[in-house]
C-alpha cells in the first residue's frame, strides 16, 4: 500500500490476522475493525493531500496535462477461468495472488482522485486537462523514424527496448511521450511561450479548452 509506512503496513497485516481469528460479534473484533478503519482513514487523507498537491503543481506549471483514458474498472476486475476449463488450479497457483496485488496497487494509487483534483485546480489556472486512448502507449517506440508497436519491446515494468530500432528508455517515459504524441496528433496542442514542447505554463485559449473537453 503506497500511502502506508512500512511499519503501518506490517501492523495492518497483523490486524488482518487478528480479524481472521476473532469471533464475529465479539468486542475484540470491534476493536480490530476500528483500528483498521483508523489506519485506512489516514491513508485516504494522505492520498487526498498528495493528489491535491500534485494537481496544484502540475496545473500551475503546465498549460496542458494529458492523461490516458484508462478503464480502471476493467483493469481491476479479476478474470477467472471457467470451472470446466482445466485452468482453475493453475490460475489459483500462479495468477490469483498476482492479480489481487495488482488490483490493490492500482486502486491504492487513486488515479481517479488525481484526475478529479487536476480538473478542479484547472478551473482556476486555465490549464487544459485532456484524455487520449490508452492502448499500446507503453509498447510503441517513440523514436520519430520508428513507431514500431511490439509488446516484446517492454522488457520489464521499467525498461523499454525497441525490437526494431533498438531505442532504449524508461517505459514510463515512453508511455508519457506517446500519450502527448496522441494529443498532438489531434491538433490541440497549445505551445508554451518560448518552448515548442508546451512545457512552459501559459493560459490556454477557450477554443482549445472546449475542443479538448469535447475530445
Amino acid at each position: 500500500m503506497g500511502f502506508l509506512t512500512p511499519g503501518e503496513a506490517e501492523r495492518y497485516l497483523r490486524l488482518e490476522r487478528r480479524l481472521a481469528r476473532s469471533k464475529k460479534g465479539s468486542r475484540q473484533r470491534e476493536h480490530v475493525v476500528a483500528a483498521m478503519g483508523d489506519m485506512m482513514r489516514r491513508v485516504r487523507w494522505r492520498r487526498t493531500d498528495f493528489n491535491a498537491q500534485t494537481a496544484h503543481r502540475l496545473t500551475h506549471r503546465y498549460a496542458i496535462v494529458v492523461l490516458e483514458n484508462l478503464n480502471i474498472d476493467g483493469m481491476t476486475t479479476s478474470v477467472r477461468p471457467k470451472p470446466d476449463s482445466g485452468e482453475v488450479g493453475r490460475y489459483l497457483r500462479n495468477g490469483a495472488a498476482a492479480k489481487s496485488a495488482l488490483n490493490k496497487a492500482i486502486l491504492d494509487k487513486g488515479w481517479y482522485g488525481l484526475e478529479s483534483a487536476l480538473r478542479s485546480k484547472a478551473r482556476y489556472s486555465g490549464t487544459v486537462v485532456a484524455k487520449v486512448p490508452a492502448p499500446y502507449t507503453s509498447q510503441t517506440c517513440p523514436a520519430p523514424a520508428c513507431g514500431k508497436v511490439d509488446e516484446k519491446s517492454r522488457e520489464s515494468q521499467a525498461v523499454f527496448s525497441c525490437t526494431a530500432c533498438g531505442h532504449t528508455e524508461h517505459a514510463d517515459i515512453v508511455g508519457a511521450k506517446n500519450t502527448l504524441a496522441r494529443y498532438r496528433a489531434a491538433g490541440l496542442v497549445v505551445p508554451g511561450r518560448g518552448d515548442p514542447s508546451g512545457s512552459v505554463k501559459r493560459q490556454a485559449s477557450r477554443s482549445t479548452a472546449r475542443a479538448a473537453q469535447a475530445a
